[in-house]
C-alpha cells in the first residue's frame, strides 16, 4: 500500500490524474489498420463457424485484441468461450469447456461430450465461439479433442467457430504431420505486427493525455529510444515507459529524458529491440 501511495504522490507532483502508463486497458490499445483487419477476419470466421489462427510475437497484443473483440460481439448471435489453460490434457480441456458452458463437468470423457452436445442444442441459433489462447502450448491430445468436437453435428455446419491464438511459430507447428487434420481446417491466418515508430509515439501521447499530461512530457530523443528498445511491442513499450516515468518523477524531473529511458532499460529485463538477431530467432524468445 505504501508503494502505491508513493506512486500516487509522484503522479500528483507531475500534475497527473493517475500514474501514467498503468495497466493496459481497452482505451490504451491503438485501433491500427492491422487491428481493424483482425477484427474483420475474426468476425467473418465466427459468423461462418470456421477456424482461424491469430499469431504474433509475445507482447504484441493478441490476447488483448481477442478480448476486446469478444466483448464487442452481439450476445444474441454469439456465445464466446475462452480457454487460457494451455496445460490441460485432452480430457481436461473437455471438462473445462463443459464447465464454461455452465454444465457440471465430469472426469469421464463421454459424459463431458454429452454435456457439450446438450449445451450446443441449448444455444439454438447462437453460434458457439471457442478461443484457445497460448495455443502453441496445447498438447496434441487437447488440440485433437477440440478438432473432433467440430464434427459433433456432422450432417450440418461445424458445431462452433474456433480461434487459435499463439506465437509466430504456431503455424509451422500445425503443419507437422500430427496436426495436419487441424491445419487443413484453417480458413484464415493472420500475424499481428508490432507497432511502427509513429504508432508507438501515438500510444505514448495518448497515454500521457489520458493521465492529464502533455505529450511534451517525453523528450523526442527519449520517445525514439522507447520505440526502438520496445521493438514496437505494446507490452514492452508500456513497461519501459512506466519505468522511465518512475525514474524521472523520483529524481524530480518534469520530463522523461533519454537518461531515464536508459535507467528503465537497466531495470526492465526484456528489451525486445535490443536482442541480437540470434536470440530473437529462438522459439521461446
Amino acid at each position: 500500500m505504501k508503494a502505491e501511495s508513493d506512486l500516487q504522490h509522484l503522479a500528483r507532483q507531475w500534475g497527473a490524474a493517475h500514474v501514467p502508463f498503468g495497466p493496459l486497458n481497452d482505451t490504451d490499445w491503438l485501433d491500427t489498420p492491422a487491428v481493424q483487419q483482425a477484427f474483420t477476419h475474426l468476425t467473418q470466421c465466427a459468423t461462418l463457424r470456421s477456424v482461424m489462427l491469430l499469431c504474433g510475437p509475445n507482447g504484441v497484443g493478441k490476447s488483448a485484441l481477442a478480448g476486446r473483440w469478444m466483448r464487442r460481439l452481439d450476445e444474441r448471435l454469439f456465445h464466446p468461450v475462452c480457454l487460457t489453460q494451455a496445460t490441460l490434457s485432452g480430457t481436461g480441456i473437455l471438462s473445462s469447456l463443459a464447465g464454461k458452458l455452465g454444465k457440471p463437468a465430469s472426469f469421464r470423457r463421454e459424459r463431458n461430450l454429452q454435456l457439450i452436445e446438450e449445451s450446443l442444442e441449448e444455444l439454438e441459433r447462437r453460434i458457439l465461439l471457442i478461443v484457445l489462447d497460448e495455443a502453441q502450448n496445447h498438447t496434441h491430445a487437447s488440440l485433437e479433442e477440440v478438432r473432433l468436437l467440430l464434427g459433433l453435428n456432422l450432417p450440418q455446419a461445424p458445431a462452433f467457430a474456433l480461434i487459435l491464438i499463439g506465437d509466430e511459430y504456431l503455424l509451422s507447428s500445425l503443419k507437422l504431420r500430427n496436426h495436419r487434420a487441424l491445419y487443413t481446417r484453417l480458413a484464415c491466418q493472420m500475424s499481428l505486427p508490432a507497432w511502427t515508430p509513429p504508432q508507438c509515439a501515438q500510444y505514448l501521447s495518448g497515454a500521457l493525455q489520458s493521465a492529464g499530461l502533455s505529450a511534451q512530457s517525453v523528450e523526442p530523443a527519449a520517445l525514439q529510444l522507447l520505440s526502438s528498445a520496445s521493438g514496437g511491442l505494446p507490452r514492452s513499450l508500456n513497461l519501459l515507459a512506466r519505468a522511465a516515468w518512475i525514474h524521472a518523477a523520483t529524481q524530480g524531473a518534469q520530463k522523461i529524458s533519454p537518461a531515464h529511458v536508459q535507467q528503465a532499460m537497466e531495470s526492465v529485463p526484456c528489451i525486445p529491440g535490443m536482442l541480437p538477431a540470434s536470440a530473437s530467432a529462438e522459439p521461446n524468445a
